[in-house]
């Protein structure tokens, strides 16, 4: 069965041929809110700012002038350095002229446009577009974490999955804004494909053990 080249999930061939428009939609949308989060990023360097819920009481240790995460995401190697690193492989595969970026906030712009513009191609012939698509990801989840847009892992019950003949039982979390279910110690994962039917097996385990 042919699956989607971004998710791997199998496509309806009476639909779709080579991805779900979900998860080209869900890419796109991600890819285009990039400026606006490293924009962000910058508003929430300062300790004390939205997303700095870090306190420590009865240091005496100075707090650091600047908040690392937001900083980190901004720096050199940080989201523009990763996205031009992107572009430079997709003008290479295609033979397209080499670009000049720097790395500031108006080098993003144009390489989120760029991006954009080529996106169908990638998503119809890049070998890594699934490696693409996750690191886009990846950097929306960590700029919306930084400056505190991401809501708080949720404890859903315990992990049902099998270890030998037993079942793991760890505190299994969800996070609503995520693709998947990841149990933290035995790594088995539910898709969100899968996260009714995870529901379902919940809620039987709770009312065994309260029987």
């Amino acid at each position: 069965m042919t699956a989607c080249t971004i998710c791997h999930r199998p496509l309806d061939p009476e639909r779709e041929q080579t991805r779900h428009q979900r998860c080209a939609d869900r890419l796109r949308d991600n890819l285009t809110e990039l400026p606006g989060l490293y924009a962000l990023m910058g508003a929430v360097l300062a300790p004390g700012t939205a997303g700095d819920r870090l306190r420590v009481s009865g240091t005496r240790t100075a707090p650091l002038p600047v908040r690392l995460e937001p900083l980190s995401l901004r720096a050199r190697g940080g989201i523009v350095t990763i996205l031009a690193t992107w572009e430079v492989d997709w003008r290479d595969l295609r033979g397209l002229t080499e670009a000049h970026r720097g790395t500031s906030e108006r080098d993003l712009s144009a390489i989120v446009l760029w991006l954009r513009a080529h996106l169908p191609w990638a998503i119809e012939e890049h070998q890594a577009i699934d490696e693409f698509a996750a690191g886009v990801r990846d950097i929306v989840r960590q700029c919306r974490a930084a400056a505190g847009l991401l809501p708080g892992m949720m404890r859903i019950g315990a992990c049902p999955a099998l270890v030998g003949e037993t079942a793991c039982e760890a505190a299994l979390y969800a996070d609503p804004m995520a693709e998947e279910i990841r149990c933290r110690k035995c790594r088995s994962c539910w898709p969100k494909a899968q996260w009714m039917l995870l529901g379902r097996t919940l809620r039987a385990d709770e009312e065994m053990h309260a029987a």
